[in-house]
């Protein structure tokens, strides 16, 4: 509909720009994926407000300058073999698969790789696979990857999760205090801070109160405070 196109073109130049997103393809493939087929139709009318856009009582789809910030800081290659983590109604997805991308989009609810699997095939993008698991666990089956894209804040970064980037891989996130990380696997693996930033946490990747004085739990790996 004419008034959906007229509100992305108005998301870009309000919403990205502004907060310097500038690489040509991500800026493209906002202008032209329908953000509206990725909401509730009952909802399509805010699907570009200016936050995080709720998809059910605890899955969030990212505000659109949050996530365009993100995808940007990929630094993506057309070689590049990516996992999406948390691809919720798959709109992350479809942005990745409408530059050019291929690889996996992980999910944790069926209902949600349902849906990414429909709303792909319905805009004939074949490169990416849509796949259901914990989160947490990443997809050890099509690694290692390239890049792997978190779309939400995460406590912790798993070893099992860390174990599928490549050497010279690169990890996005959001933490929980507000700041958008990168890690980046080479002899170790080290955490950069990007920009600030904020988002939902996502299902697996919160911290459980327990016990241990040790500061550490086993299978995880901390970033820097």
């Amino acid at each position: 509909m004419p008034q959906f196109e007229s509100m992305r073109h108005h998301m870009v130049k309000r919403q990205l720009l502004p907060e310097g997103v500038t690489n040509p393809a991500v800026l493209e493939a906002f202008s032209e994926i329908a953000r509206e087929k990725f909401v509730p139709q009952s909802l399509a009318r805010i699907a570009y407000m200016d936050a995080h856009f709720p998809l059910n009582k605890r899955r969030f789809l990212l505000r659109p300058a949050t996530l365009a910030r993100l995808l940007e800081a990929c630094r993506f290659l057309p070689s590049h073999k990516i996992l999406y983590i948390g691809c919720g109604s798959g709109y992350g997805p479809a942005l990745l698969a409408h530059m050019g991308l291929s690889g996996i989009a992980l999910d944790c609810e069926d209902i949600f790789t349902q849906e990414t699997e429909r709303l792909l095939q319905e805009l004939e993008y074949s490169s990416l696979g849509v796949v259901l698991g914990p989160l947490e666990e990443g997809w050890k089956t099509a690694g290692p990857y390239d890049r792997i894209f978190v779309e939400g804040a995460i406590d912790f970064l798993p070893e099992m999760l860390a174990a599928q980037l490549k050497k010279e891989g690169e990890l996005i996130a959001l933490n929980p205090r507000g700041k958008a990380i990168k890690y980046v696997k080479k002899d170790r693996l080290s955490e950069i801070y990007l920009f600030d930033a904020s988002g939902p946490h996502l299902p697996g990747f919160k911290t459980q109160k327990i016990f241990d004085f040790s500061g550490k739990r086993p299978g995880f790996v901390y970033g820097k405070s």
